[in-house]
């Protein structure tokens, strides 16, 4: 089998690439996931042209849930900007990136994201963005509800405890039942599919899981986890009743104007 290549170069980088951006503010970090932008062959060389090979454009960053666009001010908080890009072979990690507003001679307005280093490393996906819950839920493994708090959960995985002993089974299937408090009580949010990948005795006692999920959320998920990194940010609760899986292809479409500067500047 031929190993796994350790570095990707920007170049490498296409549309056919899972792109996120993630923002640091105040301490805290902020994944925000991005799409690579749609433009001729004519535009990519003019951008490459004039700009160099140290770019990658992008489509507008937005946060849409339920057909509403939240957009989330960085202005005065934002310390860094990190790229991570997720091909087949793995993720893959650029510090310190910029991204600007040009205009092109077409007309087209795009974003272009500036890298220092054409080699991105190879990334540890489980350093990527996670969000604490702490909450009870649901847990079906072979047609039995099991009764789980869940400490954590990451658009790819998430980690929860049993007290005593452990009644789920490691390496089977399971679906999660993702819960929220509301004002109307607790609400739904969606079904995933997961399974137990490692466990651990912790030292008050009880066995902590940790989980990967299937891929087929991993779109919903980012939404999701954006969306609840933005409330602790801003202090607001947002409305996340959304009780289905499926999602669009097209709900990232305008920029968070305080994320870009003007290469003109």
């Amino acid at each position: 089998m031929a190993e796994k290549k350790k570095t990707l170069s920007i170049s490498e980088v296409n549309k056919d690439t899972t792109l996120s951006v993630v923002a640091t503010l105040d301490g805290k970090k902020l994944e925000l996931p991005v799409d690579y932008a749609k433009v001729s062959p004519q535009e990519l060389a003019e951008i490459k042209e004039h700009y160099g090979n140290l770019v990658i454009p992008l489509e507008d960053v937005v946060k849409q849930w339920q057909e509403q666009l939240f957009e989330v001010s960085f202005k005065g908080h934002l310390s860094k900007l990190e790229l991570l890009a997720i091909n087949t072979e793995g993720v893959y990690h650029w510090d310190n990136i910029k991204i600007y507003k040009v205009k092109l001679t077409t007309g087209l307005s795009v974003n272009l994201l500036k890298v220092k280093l054409l080699e991105g490393e190879k990334f540890n996906r489980r350093r990527g963005v996670r969000i604490a819950l702490d909450k009870s839920m649901d847990i079906q493994q072979n047609g039995e509800i099991l009764r789980v708090i869940v400490r954590d959960l990451s658009y790819c995985g998430l980690g929860f405890i049993e007290p005593g002993e452990s009644k789920v089974k490691l390496g089977v299937p399971f679906i999660l039942f993702l819960m929220e408090d509301t004002d109307d009580g607790e609400k739904l949010i969606g079904k995933f599919t997961g399974k137990v990948i490692n466990q651990r005795e912790l030292p008050a006692g009880g066995i902590f899981s940790g989980c990967v999920l299937s891929a087929d959320h991993s779109s919903f998920l980012q939404r999701y986890i954006a969306m609840k990194q933005m409330e602790q940010l801003s202090g607001k609760k947002m409305n996340a009743t959304i009780q289905k899986n499926a999602t669009g292809d097209n709900w990232k479409n305008k920029i968070v104007d305080s994320l870009v500067e003007s290469l003109d500047e």
